[in-house]
């Protein structure tokens, strides 16, 4: 810089270096405060929490604890999970309507943002929509993302609203773990889910019973026969005397009706889209999966 004293006043010239350092400076600021939020998020900081819940399904205590978890998966996996409830969401297309909110959120690892989001919504009607981007595509196959809502959907069933959360969470950090090490969730090893297999047993247990009892059944039966001296009759006419019974005159008498209604089932509950590749809005692509419980 230069000072010069002009009319009694002290002017400062600034060179051209001083310029040049300011305009970077300036420059820099602006590129950083322009940046995409996932490309800041790689510290596992977000401007939106990877849970958000505008309707209060959880409570406050609940809502730390399942933020902090889907915050550890997420950063230690650099893949974002996320869970969002709403108090509405689009029936047509569920799956891109979470997309959407992925991205407009800033959510997402890389610059394919890794990442899967579970959205709950409970109007117009009870609905759920979980989409996958970049590395999700991969770790999360058609079948694999069914077999993951299978795990959390009886919680979400029953209102427990945290066990289906926290399971969907574990769940995910278990399916994106499989897939790096090159053992992805799909039809060929998809397990029961905890439901299922007490279903399974279940319906042993009662199997083993009906055959249990059937053997006991067949034995009773056996000594039964050998206790009767006389022989049953097949007939109920050979207990009868002959000529004792006579009959004089018969009718058919109407007595009543009995009539059922059972009422067409319109929509099965539980009923979802199945699932596949979509385009997001911005025209990215995801694949995802809905379901109505």
């Amino acid at each position: 810089m230069k000072w010069k004293i002009e009319n009694g006043k002290l002017k400062v010239k600034k060179n051209r270096s001083v310029k040049i350092i300011t305009t970077i400076i300036i420059t820099a600021i602006l590129i950083t405060l322009t940046m995409p939020l996932s490309a800041m998020a790689d510290d596992g900081t977000r401007a939106t929490p990877r849970f958000t819940d505008t309707i209060g399904l959880l409570t406050s205590s609940e809502a730390t604890e399942l933020t902090n978890l889907l915050d550890e998966i997420s950063i230690r996996q650099n893949f974002d999970v996320v869970v969002a409830v709403t108090n509405s969401m689009s029936t047509v297309n569920p799956e891109r309507y979470a997309a959407d909110f992925f991205e407009a959120h800033g959510f997402g690892f890389g610059e394919n943002l890794d990442g899967i989001i579970l959205m709950v919504a409970l109007e117009p009607e009870s609905l759920i929509a979980v989409s996958a981007f970049g590395y999700g595509e991969y770790a999360f196959t058609n079948a694999g993302r069914e077999h993951l809502i299978d795990l959390f959907f009886p919680y979400l069933r029953s209102d427990r609203f945290f066990e289906a959360f926290s399971t969907y969470a574990n769940s995910a950090d278990d399916f994106v773990t499989s897939a790096r090490a090159g053992e992805r969730v799909d039809t060929r090893n998809i397990r029961l889910t905890p439901h299922e297999q007490v279903n399974a047993r279940i319906w042993a247990a009662v199997i083993s019973v009906v055959i249990a009892a059937i053997i006991a059944g067949s034995v009773v039966m056996s000594w039964t026969r050998q206790l009767k001296s006389v022989k049953q009759k097949d007939f109920a006419c050979d207990y009868i005397r002959g000529g004792s019974f006579a009959l004089t005159q018969q009718r058919d008498i109407f007595l009543y009706r009995n009539i059922r209604r059972i009422p067409r089932q319109q929509q099965n509950s539980g009923g979802g889209r199945g699932g596949g590749s979509f385009r997001s809005s911005s025209g990215r692509s995801f694949s995802g999966s809905s379901r109505r419980f």
